[in-house]
């Protein structure tokens, strides 16, 4: 694996991605919204869609983005997205459960 930034994604982008279903595009795209998009409502809506994704690098990046926005916000407005990332710790990729764990950190540090 190499680093690359990750780029910033419009909203239209974001959703033609969900369309497209490309997950190599899509677990990118789930940080992108993740670390970059103001609205959290918005933006915690599309990762808790991915978060159930067959893919399990989607699923896995869409319950950390979770945890970033629980960390840029200081808030989630969904208990769903709280219990996603508890299911998250049980998921059977040993993937998803690292990203879940850092997710879960973030959730027990920022919100209140």
């Amino acid at each position: 694996m190499q680093y690359e930034p990750i780029r910033e994604v419009s909203r239209d982008d974001a959703e033609l991605s969900i369309t497209r279903n490309n997950p190599d595009e899509l677990a990118v795209v789930v940080l992108s919204v993740a670390l970059n998009w103001d609205e959290l409502s918005w933006a915690e809506s599309f990762c808790f869609s991915l978060s159930v994704h067959a893919n399990e690098f989607v699923r896995g990046n869409a319950i950390l983005g979770l945890g970033h926005l629980a960390r840029r916000f200081g808030r989630l407005d969904s208990p769903a997205s709280k219990s996603a990332v508890t299911q998250a710790l049980t998921d059977i990729s040993e993937y998803v459960r690292g990203q879940a764990d850092s997710a879960h950190d973030d959730l027990k540090q920022f919100l209140q």
